[in-house]
């Protein structure tokens, strides 16, 4: 009886092979099959396995559990794109997108495919739309208090009835632009430069208001007077000069520069371009060449009182 060849240890004959395909060790390979699988030399007959299917590995369609696995997969990709570009139209559909290049996008955005940049430049109207809701847009509010505000009061035969208090008087004035008056052709856009260029209205009072009055250091009379005709007066005269006041300390000019800031960065968000804010010429009355005031800052003189040369107020039938 032949030896077993000593240079395969592996081969014992005594090992039995598996009577069936799906008996084998899932670790063996190709290789090793067919090893365990090779005719030995012997005396007799060779020794095999009966069942021809034993002389080959398991295939890989029969280790996977079939081939139509992957064929699944790919339906099903399919199947998910289509719906998923269902459900964009649907979308676009349901929020007024008409656009048919709006609708090409969203599906791209959708299956992660950048959509080349386009420079889009906002009509006109969007913009005067966005700005007139600001209406009376108030930039710059100054705080003002005066105390010692004299009121003297000619009354009587030989100012035998005259008489003056002192007040202390705080108040505020406002300035700011009227957005109301912007319309489409306050605005153009340069291409060259890709900047907007809007025109508004020059900046303005608003406001003025005496908020706190109190009348002290009244003088001494005999006669039966009016206190609170001082007081009226010294409110018209305090508004007064409470406006001259702010004007000269440059409210207007504030006003300007925080009404450039407010707008440009308002509009820089709505557009996503640069723009320059551009300032008409303040208006002027016709009279006596000074500034315009709202009627809260023009106040009239007290009915039945004027001021004589001298300041002293009188009563006037």
């Amino acid at each position: 009886m032949t030896q077993p060849n000593p240079s395969h240890p592996e081969r014992q004959p005594n090992r039995q092979p598996p009577s069936l395909p799906h008996e084998l060790d899932a670790a063996d390979d190709y290789a090793s099959v067919e090893r365990i699988y090779t005719p030995i030399a012997t005396g007799d007959a060779p020794l095999l396995p009966t069942d021809p299917a034993s002389y080959y590995a398991p295939t890989r369609s029969a280790r996977n559990g079939g081939g139509c696995r992957g064929c699944l997969w790919v339906i099903g990709g399919a199947v998910g794109c289509l719906g998923l570009a269902l459900v964009v139209l649907l979308a676009s559909v349901a929020f007024g997108v008409t656009s048919f290049s709006a609708l090409l996008g969203g599906i791209g955005t959708a299956l992660g495919v950048n959509q080349p940049s386009t420079a889009a430049v906002i009509s006109t109207q969007t913009i005067v739309t966005g700005i007139q809701p600001l209406g009376q847009l108030v930039s710059v509010s100054t705080q003002l208090a005066k105390a010692d505000v004299s009121v003297g009061i000619g009354q009587g035969a030989l100012n035998a009835c005259g008489f003056s208090a002192n007040h202390v008087v705080q108040g505020a004035v406002e300035a700011g632009i009227d957005l109301t008056q912007i319309d489409e052709t306050d605005i153009a856009f340069d291409p060259l430069t890709n900047r907007y260029t809007v025109t508004i209205p020059a900046p303005a009072l608003t406001s003025c208001r005496i908020d706190y009055i109190r009348q002290y250091e009244r003088s001494f009379t005999t006669c039966n007077v009016d206190w609170d005709e001082a007081r009226l007066i010294a409110n018209y005269t305090s508004l007064i000069d409470f406006r001259e006041t702010a004007i000269e300390g440059g409210i207007l000019s504030r006003a300007e520069n925080e009404a450039r800031v407010i707008l440009s960065n308002f509009i820089r968000v709505l557009t996503g371009r640069e723009v320059d804010i551009v300032f008409e010429a303040a208006t002027s009355t016709s009279e006596a060449g000074s500034v315009s005031y709202p009627p809260s800052c023009a106040p009239d003189v007290p009915q039945g009182w004027i001021q004589q040369t001298n300041g002293q107020w009188i009563q006037v039938p």
